[in-house]
């Protein structure tokens, strides 16, 4: 049995994507992401746009099929600035201070190469920079996944960490 991986195998990445929530706005903003040779993630420029009552079986759906977007590839970041990111463009807000200030990120990830189970982690932007995760398999039901990430984003926004 080799317990050590050969030179000429290629790393696999974990899968990710970034969900954006606003209640103000109504909406979800679901954004797959890139990994770059030098394993730097970026969002991708294909943003999907859901309205915040969706239903949680389709908020998963969107999940699953948006983690099946991530890829490995190569992006010029050199001549991006701050207005360049995905998922403001996709707000359509005036100005990125709006959009962080208007909507809250979970991420989601595989937790290993296999992407069996996912994480999600959610920022409180709590006093004592305590945040929240949560995993689950990334088989569970659609219904579930979209059940989980409303939880992990109310307790969010609800700030009760202290």
């Amino acid at each position: 049995m080799n317990w050590f991986k050969s030179k000429k195998e290629k790393k696999q990445f974990s899968k990710m994507i970034a969900v954006y929530l606003s209640e103000e706005y109504r909406k979800i903003l679901v954004a797959p992401f890139i990994v770059d040779e030098s394993w730097l993630r970026y969002e991708q420029e294909d943003v999907e746009v859901l309205s915040f009552d969706v239903t949680d079986e389709l908020l998963g759906e969107s999940i699953k099929r948006n983690l099946e977007k991530f890829a490995e590839k190569n992006k010029d970041s050199t001549k991006r600035n701050l207005t360049d990111w995905p998922a403001f463009k996709a707000s359509k807000l005036k100005t990125v201070k709006e959009f962080e200030k208007k909507y809250s990120r979970i991420s989601i990830s595989g937790l290993n190469e296999a992407n069996i189970s996912l994480a999600m982690d959610a920022e409180t932007k709590s006093e004592h920079e305590i945040n929240l995760r949560t995993t689950l398999s990334a088989y569970a039901d659609n219904k579930l996944l979209g059940i989980r990430l409303r939880k992990i984003h109310k307790a969010q926004i609800e700030k009760k960490i202290e």
